[in-house]
């Protein structure tokens, strides 16, 4: 696509700090703050008209930040290209800099878009399947933290005298374990809804130790194995694959993984390599017999991750 115009847009829950990037101008190219709501969404494209904006050849770029960009985005998918891009990402592509408040993050943002025009990829809204996937593993997450916390809570007390709070922690236990039941089963239900996500969530299943959570972390994090395609990318963006760390003749560092990852991710497959450990003969048998060589636990967990 042959862009011409580059939109920098720095989000906040009740704003929109927006730059129209112009390489001759730089720091003066055209600002606008607008309200992040539908009103302030109308006062943009006004805006940009004013300023001569084409959308067939413009690309939008902002920050990922959660729900506060999901409106503007479906906004802007009916007339323009857009992609979401990681906050780290932009702060070290762009050197040093010096200062900080919205309108500079902004232009940030648009002279990102400008730099890296030729590799940015247009991102398209996920689908209401995908949407409402995602919204019932994030309630199931919250409510299996809030049941750990009281299982917590009974062990340290069952040597106390405090029965009472022991009673309301279990009654609690029960109650969110049937809300978990009821999400995982409102989540197969949907899964099934769609040919394509239940058939990728099926083959996802099929691997030893890979379960509900998982697999929907696979489809949900990919796109449906659409915007990551590449088992070695989604090792790379789980934080389990091993990178190379030396320079010259002097460094000769051991491969490690990288702290820049999806820590919930890496959290979860980890947890399927631990079952597939118990469940699996074979993947059990290689365990034992690399520790018994004497192989740390990490060590030997990395394969069993990635694979």
């Amino acid at each position: 696509m042959d862009y011409k115009w580059f939109i920098g847009i720095d989000i906040s829950k009740k704003t929109l700090d927006v730059v129209l990037y112009k390489k001759e101008l730089q720091r003066r190219s055209p600002y606008c703050q607008i309200s992040n709501d539908a009103k302030g969404f109308k006062t943009l494209i006004k805006w940009l008209k004013e300023q001569g904006v084409k959308f067939k050849h413009t690309l939008f770029c902002m920050e990922h930040t959660g729900i506060y960009g999901m409106e503007l985005a479906k906004f802007i998918s009916n007339r323009a290209n857009y992609c979401f891009e990681s906050p780290l990402h932009i702060k070290r592509s762009l050197g040093l800099t010096r200062g900080k408040n919205d309108k500079i993050d902004a232009f940030q943002i648009a002279r990102f878009c400008y730099l890296h025009r030729e590799e940015l990829i247009p991102k398209k809204i996920p689908s209401k399947t995908m949407l409402t996937l995602k919204n019932l593993i994030n309630e199931r997450e919250r409510l299996v933290k809030v049941r750990t916390m009281d299982k917590i809570v009974i062990k340290e007390l069952n040597c106390t005298e405090n029965n009472s709070c022991i009673y309301r922690a279990k009654i609690r236990i029960d109650l969110l374990s049937q809300d978990i039941t009821l999400i995982e089963k409102e989540i197969e239900e949907l899964i099934k809804s769609d040919l394509e996500i239940d058939r990728n969530y099926k083959l996802a299943k099929s691997v030893t130790g890979i379960g509900l959570v998982n697999a929907v972390m696979f489809v949900l994090f990919t796109n449906n194995f659409t915007s990551i395609s590449n088992a070695r990318k989604y090792a790379c963006y789980s934080g389990i694959a091993p990178f190379e760390h030396s320079s010259g003749t002097s460094i000769k560092g051991k491969t490690r993984v990288s702290k820049l990852a999806n820590s919930r991710i890496k959290v979860n497959l980890t947890n399927g390599a631990r079952s597939a450990i118990i469940n699996d003969p074979e993947i059990k048998l290689y365990y034992k017999r690399k520790t018994e060589e004497g192989k740390e636990h990490g060590t030997v967990m990395k394969p069993l991750n990635s694979n």
